[in-house]
């Protein structure tokens, strides 16, 4: 037998009631629903149940804010200098543009040389 509208509209304030109190609550879902003699399964059917309306709802309490951006740490590249090179014999060359570490570049340079 189909639930009239009347009832319907109870049973979503109803449902909508124990939603609000279980997410103001803090408890799992599970621990709520303990609490309150309540079907988990049910709690979830109508959390998602009344999701929808409830999201709706909530997009009217969002603001977007203009939010400042920092200039950027990383170096503009059509101004970057020049890189560096360096030739490792006629087999490799190493470009570094920017900052670089001088015992790394030492490192690969000697494990170059070697091969």
């Amino acid at each position: 037998m189909a639930a009239s509208a009347a009832e319907m509209g109870s049973k979503k304030a109803y449902w909508a009631g124990h939603i609000g109190r279980w997410q103001r609550s803090g408890l799992s879902q599970g621990a709520y629903c303990r609490e309150h003699g309540l079907s988990q399964s049910s709690l979830g059917y109508w959390r998602k149940r009344l999701g929808a309306t409830n999201d709706r709802e909530a997009a009217s309490f969002v603001t977007i804010v203009p939010v400042p951006l920092l200039a950027s740490a990383q170096p503009d590249m059509a101004n970057a200098p020049e890189p560096l090179l360096v030739h490792v014999g006629n087999a490799f060359r190493i470009e570094i543009r920017g900052d670089f570490v001088g015992p790394v570049l030492e490192k690969l340079v000697r494990t170059l040389t070697r091969l």
